[in-house]
């Protein structure tokens, strides 16, 4: 039984429910100030942006995630040095789960896939942390996806990571 016409649908109907919710997380949340250091939020931003370029390139089921691997990889580590107590472990835990996917060669799109994941949840947990670094930032889920389901965007309107050119669009906007 074929059953790809089967999660199609089902992905296109979790889409469409998304669209007409009509409910976007940058509108909801109102801009709180953070009591953060300016040096630890820009390593977050850092973190942030390397990792929207893995996203991306897994996205578009692009090998290229060596490099913004080992960029985000660095950026947690150097985070961690100034971060409060409360996330330095997860940042931690995220350059090393950072290396480690840029360790893959990305030839094989279902381990990096697998090992994003992990990445993608420590980086939400981080990011769950205080407020102010979920500005500008979306999450998304994808029912679809095997393993951990959700991933960060800088940029609104799904680009899924998990699932590639095979279902570009499937997925809603999370909680972080």
């Amino acid at each position: 039984m074929n059953r790809r016409p089967a999660v199609l649908l089902a992905c296109a109907a979790i889409g469409a429910a998304s669209f007409f919710a009509g409910c976007s997380k940058s509108q909801e949340t109102p801009h709180k100030s953070s009591t953060l250091p300016a040096e630890f939020a820009a390593r977050i931003d850092d973190a942030v942006a390397a990792y929207d370029v893995v996203r991306g390139a897994l996205a578009k089921d692009s090998e290229d995630i060596t490099i913004p691997a080992t960029k985000l990889a660095d950026a947690a580590r150097l985070a961690s040095a100034s971060a409060p107590d409360s996330v330095r472990q997860a940042l931690e835990k995220l350059s090393s789960s950072a290396e480690r996917l840029a360790g893959l060669d990305g030839s094989d799109l279902r381990a990096a896939r697998e090992s994003f994941g992990e990445v993608s949840r420590l980086l939400i947990a981080v990011l769950s942390s205080e407020p102010s670094l979920q500005q500008s930032r979306q999450v998304y889920e994808c029912p679809m996806a095997k393993g951990y389901k959700k991933w960060v965007q800088v940029s609104e309107g799904v680009s899924n990571p998990y699932m590639g050119s095979a279902m570009p669009r499937c997925g809603v906007e999370a909680d972080f």
